[in-house]
């Protein structure tokens, strides 16, 4: 764009995952959207290295990105279904074990692994072809005038404006434009940090996800990548480590990460090798009282964000992007973009939703935090009990495969 201001149908404000998607459905229904925030760097071309940063992306998730026809634009060797998942009730050995399994839910596959790079690239160049305005820059300032023919028009670093009929924050959990239209969200730290990074091993991993609890241990996760061999796997490490935890495995050589994540997960999948250095963020439970605000709607980090225990924490951001493409399609030709009585739909339809997922992992993470003894007892009763009953185990499978 040359024009030092421009208008637009819709901007959306946050260039991650969730705001390219956004942007992307929002074309593709006819809109004029411009995609505004500071552009993280992407490479150009696929490296040979992994990216540390990968997520499990559910089966609903994969049908919204076959809808924007992404899913099929990203290279099919560098995605690994998950068919099971081991959960274990505790650090040691012999912990009870949870087992879900793609089968007994009939899906095709609890979800998919895929590398934040090669998704954030995909999304960027479809973008390219839809007609996208990609803004490089950052908002500091909004007004709104929310009468019928109103708009909020967005100040920019640079000193240009962008007027819109309609605003979609996507921009994280430190959401400017979630501040600046007055909405004051509620934020508790965990005291955690997910720790992540890449493994080379030297047993397979069967398509499978593994994960184990411990208070002192946090939650560590094993999730599958292609393997570079029928005889061998690879693997993603996500460690959600108490701060001091945390400090440590940041601070261990390569060789040491491997051999210490090698020991916590009790050798599952054999010897490791580290193949992408170790990389960490913090861990927030992050509520908002409102979705919407005048010519205003949150999604994803912006809306919500939560333990990721679960690895929901970017399916329920696609979520959040399916359900608002789902209520513009059912706008009614009278009904004015901006409108509220539009948007208190989409709300409506994500509140109950949002805060499921998010009661469920902030209570696992709980059950599995400082407890009494006698307290210990009954979570692990109540674990064996999930883990033996079939039809709690189904419905598991299909509330993460939405």
């Amino acid at each position: 764009m040359n024009a030092r201001d421009a208008s637009f149908d819709v901007v959306v404000a946050g260039r991650g995952a969730v705001g390219a998607a956004t942007a992307l459905g929002l074309a593709q229904v006819g809109l004029r959207v411009g995609w505004v925030g500071p552009a993280a760097p992407v490479p150009a071309t696929e490296p040979q290295g992994w990216d540390s940063r990968v997520f499990a992306l559910s089966p609903g998730t994969r049908e919204l990105l076959r809808s924007l026809r992404v899913w099929d634009a990203m290279p099919a060797a560098r995605i690994a279904p998950v068919y099971d998942m081991r959960v274990y009730g505790g650090p040691q050995a012999d912990a009870p074990e949870l087992h879900l399994d793609a089968y007994s839910g009939r899906i095709e596959a609890l979800a998919w692994i895929v590398e934040h790079r090669m998704l954030v690239r995909t999304l960027d160049a479809a973008i390219g072809f839809a007609g996208v305005a990609s803004i490089d820059d950052a908002v500091t300032a909004m007004r709104v005038d929310d009468g019928p023919l109103g708009a909020a028009t967005l100040e920019l670093a640079s000193g240009r404006t962008l007027a819109a009929k309609l605003v979609v924050a996507a921009d994280g959990a430190d959401s400017t434009l979630r501040t600046l239209a007055g909405i004051a969200p509620q934020v508790r730290a965990y005291g955690q940090r997910g720790v992540v990074a890449n493994f080379d091993t030297t047993l397979p991993h069967g398509d499978t996800a593994f994960q184990w609890f411990g208070e002192d241990l946090g939650v560590l996760a094993l999730l599958p990548l292609p393997a570079a061999s029928p005889e061998r796997g690879r693997a993603s490490m996500v460690w959600s480590a108490p701060d001091a935890l945390a400090e440590t495995l940041l601070s261990l050589s390569p060789e040491a990460l491997a051999e210490r994540v090698a020991e916590a997960t009790h050798h599952t999948l054999g010897a490791l090798t580290t193949i992408t250095p170790a990389q960490s963020f913090a861990l927030r439970l992050i509520r908002v009282p409102r979705l919407i605000a005048p010519r205003m709607v949150l999604v994803g980090d912006a809306a919500h964000a939560m333990h990721p225990l679960a690895g929901q924490g970017m399916n329920v951001g696609f979520g959040d992007v399916a359900v608002l493409l789902d209520v513009l399609r059912g706008r009614e030709p009278y009904r004015e973009l901006g409108d509220p009585l539009l948007w208190r739909r989409y709300e409506r339809a994500r509140r109950e939703a949002v805060s499921l997922m998010q009661d469920a992992t902030d209570g696992i993470k709980r059950a599995f935090g400082p407890l009494p003894a006698p307290l210990v007892g009954l979570r692990d009763l109540g674990w064996r009990a999930v883990a033996r009953s079939d039809w709690m185990r189904r419905r598991m499978i299909a509330q993460a495969a939405r």
